[in-house]
């Protein structure tokens, strides 16, 4: 498995980036549980969410279900085809034999893969969840509802009766979730999850690019390995369903940050472009500058990130 190129490798980590991916997931996964006032630092910052991506607790089992028809599953979809559009433009910049595109799994790799193997199971210090929940992400029970979940979303029939917005709430939750907790490999230290957005400067080097966190996820090749299969269920839905064109969002466009980060992702092509001196590095620094505010009010404020990558059972 080859890394992307350095130019791409150093744009995914570049802080900027980190940071937007990392409030994207956790406005729309928290929104729900959030008090007004803890919404109020998202809405101040224009971080709030225009559809939540799970529900509040069920008052008698305590358990969060997700929101399938609200929207939020073609959120899902949109933010990350933007994020592989505006990678395969600076790949076809680049020309790079071995990188002409993002390319995901034609299939989801079996336990006996010698490619991509499944990383065993650890132990992170002080996170008795992430840990049980990355070591049931590899068992071989996991897989086999990896190999169903992939048999739904890939079965034409199945993607008739399924709306683009279900689709994607069902693969988030379930298989692309499970994807990022089974590919995660041991590292020397963890960002600390759940504890007030703990973003020190020293998780924002290139050789954090742990699968489980939102922060560093992207900076891994195998999120784009897992987020081109991913990606490829909406052409998939568009065939089965006999579209063609452009895809045919609810919204225009879907939700991928605040107002003016949608039109292939900003931020990214900004971390993508940026050299000294240029516009770019100038509209980057900017972006950075208010999500630094965002993140800081956020702190001040108790809010704590959400757990990371839940895999819920109702799909």
């Amino acid at each position: 498995m080859n890394a992307f190129p350095k130019p791409v490798i150093d744009a995914m980590a570049d802080r900027a980036m980190r940071l937007h991916h990392m409030l994207w997931h956790s406005a729309r996964d928290s929104w729900a549980i959030l008090t007004p006032e803890e919404r109020e630092v998202y809405r101040d910052h224009g971080w709030e969410p225009p559809r939540q991506s799970l529900s509040a607790p069920d008052p008698v089992t305590g358990r969060r279900s997700i929101e399938f028809d609200n929207g939020s599953g073609e959120d899902f979809l949109f933010m990350h085809r933007e994020m592989i559009g505006s990678v395969d433009e600076i790949l076809a910049e680049l020309d790079d034999p071995q990188h002409p595109r993002v390319e995901g799994w034609p299939t989801i790799p079996s336990p006996e893969d010698t490619e991509y193997p499944v990383p065993p199971p650890f132990v992170i210090p002080g996170d008795s969840g992430t840990t049980n929940a990355i070591g049931n992400a590899k068992t071989a029970t996991a897989f086999d509802r990896i190999r169903a979940w992939e048999s739904q979303f890939t079965n034409p029939a199945e993607l008739r009766r399924l709306t683009l917005r279900r689709l994607g709430a069902g693969i988030e939750y379930g298989i692309h979730n499970q994807m990022h907790l089974r590919w995660s490999a041991e590292i020397p230290s963890y960002r600390p999850g759940q504890a007030d957005f703990a973003v020190d400067p020293q998780w924002d080097d290139s050789s954090y690019n742990w699968l489980a966190d939102t922060y560093s996820a992207h900076v891994n090749p195998i999120f784009w390995k897992l987020h081109g299969w991913v990606d490829a269920r909406i052409d998939d839905w568009m065939a089965a369903n006999e579209l063609t064109g452009p895809v045919p969002w609810s919204f225009d466009p879907p939700w991928s940050g605040p107002a003016g980060h949608h039109h292939r992702h900003p931020v990214m092509r900004l971390a993508l472009r940026a050299q000294p001196g240029n516009t770019e590095a100038e509209a980057l620094r900017s972006h950075l500058s208010a999500m630094e505010s965002t993140v800081e009010d956020l702190k001040q404020a108790g809010v704590s990130e959400p757990v990371r990558f839940a895999v819920l059972e109702d799909i």
